[in-house]
Order: C-alpha cells, then structure tokens, then sequence
C-alpha cells in the first residue's frame, strides 16, 4: 500500500469571547439556504435533521445577538420558506474570504515565503511604498515589478 505525502489541512471557524460562533456546518447551510429558499430543504440535502439545523442557526444567531435567517411560516399548502439577513449574507463572503486566504497561504512552497523587517513606509495619494529588509539567510528569487503578498505575523 502506497501512502500519500501529508499535507496541511485546516479547518476555519469564527468566534467572538463567548465561544464559538460559525463554522463550516453553520456556512455550508447558510449557503444552501440561500440556494433552495427553505431550512427544511436546506438541511435534508446536507444530512441534517430539520431542528439539528435550526439549532444551529439559533446557537450562531444568539451568540452574534442578531438573526441570519428570516423564516416564513407556511401553511397546510405549503408555501413556507427562509432567506438570509444581510448580516447573515455576510457572514458567507467573509467567511469564504477567509478560507480561500487560508488556502492559498497552506498551498504555498515553503521557499516562497520571505522573512524580514519593515524598515520604512511611505503614504503617497495612490500608493504607499513598503520597503522590508530580508535576513541575508533568506535566499530570494524576488524580481522587480513581481506581485508579493504580505502577512503580518
């Protein structure tokens, strides 16, 4: 049996003092609600039962002390369904925001990352200048004009 190469692997959650917030069960149904229209539907085609789901929209909403979900009732025929807040549309885009940060930053070859020191900052009206200086230790390929990201550690 051949095993794999290990490889980083995450798993992204939002928290506030209290705790848990939101996590990818919580996002994952938030974007499936938004999708289908119902919770109900929503949770069935993710493997969750109805009030397992709502708990956990209720448990994120009162931890946030504000809704992502407006629920309409239905009736005998039918007709019910819900829809995302604003709040709770952006919770999706930051938290996939985040998540795709994450994943290029893990997927990245170790030899791209550059260890240094601000040195200076410079504010112009279209721009600001960053100039860092790298521990001589640190080889790099970098050109100029070549696109960097920066993360601040």
């Amino acid at each position: 049996m051949e095993h794999s190469k290990p490889h980083p692997a995450f798993k992204v959650w939002m928290e506030t003092d209290d705790g848990y917030v939101f996590g990818p069960g919580v996002y994952s149904l938030l974007k499936r609600i938004m999708e289908v229209g119902t919770l109900k539907e929503a949770a069935t085609e993710l493997g969750m039962s109805y009030r397992y789901a709502w708990g956990l929209i209720k448990k994120a909403e009162d931890k946030l002390g504000e809704p992502l979900l407006t629920a309409h009732k239905g009736g005998r025929s039918g007709g019910g369904g819900a829809e995302l807040t604003e709040r709770g549309k952006q919770f999706l885009v930051e938290f996939q925001k985040l998540r795709e940060q994450i994943i290029r930053v893990t997927q990245k070859n170790p030899q791209q990352f550059i260890n240094g020191i601000v040195r200076e900052i410079k504010l112009y009206p279209d721009k600001i200048e960053v100039i860092i200086r790298i521990d001589p230790g640190d080889r790099t390929r970098l050109k100029k004009g070549e696109n960097v990201s920066i993360y601040k550690t």
